[in-house]
């Protein structure tokens, strides 16, 4: 038997996630008689981290029972497997991130934004605490004496080929001038990266919070450039993580499609309106709760992501734009001639946020 191309390989662990997860989606419900009664929706995100904040706020508040839906929610393990989920219909949603959404377009995948929960790229770009400072940088030092330390990595841990865990950094070394070609990379899995970091066997990574902040509060790793903070105008006030979903199946389910949006931009805006109140709902959900991090460690992730939330789920061209110039910047788009147009109607589309 010849042994799988790198391709099926992927292909394989790709459907195989995306087959336990539409098993997940079908175990029984054991929700209350007042719940059964209401419509129920099924969700995937990519990751359980605290770039969809604004969903696990929604989650925690109940703001989905409000608009008048049950919502059941899981964590995909990926953003292929979680649009997997959509495309093959065993979810109603994907939540996930943008250039993702353009890759499957690309790719002939059938699937149109309807609304966004984070508005910058929330990985950040973590080093070794031994790299940090023996260039004498800290998060206060100039974003260009950051940058061209990129250049000084050894191995770089990514997810996968392709991921925006490999993307950005070839994407931020381009900006300075420098060849990523000389960038070296070893794809270890979300889960492999932190310990990689902390045993010397990577230099750098790119993670979300509270991943990259974990190996910063046990004093191996050091968040240097957190791109949640919104430092570089490029690849800030985008639409980043959006809410996925396959067009024929938004436009036979209008109202649950406009109930969900509107339940993650509930949990997006009250960040704005009452943010003690969102950052208690949040450290209450099962993933940040203290069980699961420390006071330390929430707070020092939470300060890093909470800039990305935007008031309200709507979108714009302009935040468009900048999500296809980063996917074809950063090598995603590979075809110049199948860049798709940011207008609304293509990619996205603002007729279920209300």
């Amino acid at each position: 038997m010849r042994p799988l191309s790198a391709k099926r390989k992927q292909r394989s662990s790709q459907t195989v996630a995306a087959m336990a997860l539409a098993a997940t989606l079908c175990l029984p419900n054991f929700a209350s008689a007042q719940q059964k009664e209401l419509p129920e929706i099924t969700m995937a995100t990519a990751v359980g981290n605290m770039a969809f904040s604004a969903v696990w706020v929604a989650e925690q508040l109940r703001y989905f029972e409000q608009e008048g839906l049950r919502a059941r929610i899981t964590v995909a393990g990926g953003g292929a497997p979680c649009q997997t989920a959509v495309i093959g219909r065993s979810a109603n949603f994907c939540a996930s991130s943008s250039e993702g959404l353009i890759l499957a377009q690309q790719e002939g995948a059938s699937l149109i934004a309807v609304q966004t929960h984070n508005r910058n790229i929330t990985v950040g770009i973590t080093v070794r605490r031994a790299i940090a400072d023996k260039f004498k940088l800290t998060r206060k030092s100039p974003l260009n004496e950051r940058l061209k330390v990129l250049t000084h990595l050894g191995t770089i841990g990514a997810t996968s080929p392709g991921a925006i865990s490999e993307q950005i950094f070839k994407y931020l070394v381009r900006r300075i001038g420098a060849d990523p070609g000389k960038l070296k990379f070893v794809y270890l899995g979300g889960n492999e990266l932190v310990p990689a970091l902390a045993n010397n066997v990577i230099d750098g990574m790119a993670q979300s919070p509270p991943q990259a902040e974990s190996s910063e509060a046990a004093g191996k790793g050091y968040v240097l450039i957190p791109l949640s903070l919104g430092e570089i105008p490029e690849i800030s006030e985008l639409h980043y993580l959006v809410l996925m979903s396959r067009p024929d199946w938004a436009e036979q389910n209008p109202a649950l499609v406009s109930a969900a949006a509107r339940a993650i931009s509930r949990g997006a805006a009250i960040f704005h309106t009452q943010p003690e109140q969102a950052k208690a709902a949040l450290r209450a959900h099962r993933f940040f709760d203290s069980k699961r991090l420390d006071d330390d460690l929430f707070n020092l992730a939470h300060s890093m992501v909470v800039k990305a939330i935007p008031p309200w789920g709507n979108m714009n061209e302009e935040g468009w734009q900048k999500v296809v110039d980063f996917s074809v910047a950063a090598g995603i788009i590979k075809d110049k001639n199948k860049i798709p147009p940011a207008r609304e109607g293509v990619l996205w589309t603002n007729k279920y946020v209300k």
